[in-house]
């Protein structure tokens, strides 16, 4: 089972949302616990991931040795990668 944790900035950002995307959200990234790689992908040329919500996206560093998901960013689709 992983451990979940959330940068400054994905938790400002999760923090400004509505209750409903919010709650939507974390039931995702919840999911993540106990098989990360079932419903991430693999971003081209880094070492992190990405979790598709709806029109959100959140880049995701998944530390396997230590059991724990980093949550780097949480954002609209179009603005994430930039």
């Amino acid at each position: 089972m992983y451990f979940i944790e959330f940068t400054k900035h994905a938790q400002d950002f999760f923090n400004k949302l509505s209750n409903k995307d919010a709650e939507i959200i974390a039931k995702k990234i919840d999911s993540l616990k106990i098989n990360p790689f079932r419903f991430l992908k693999r971003l081209h040329g880094e070492k992190l991931w990405r979790l598709r919500i709806m029109d959100y996206r959140a880049i995701v560093d998944v530390v396997v040795s230590m059991n724990k998901i980093i949550v780097i960013r949480i954002g609209y689709r179009k603005n994430i990668y930039n």
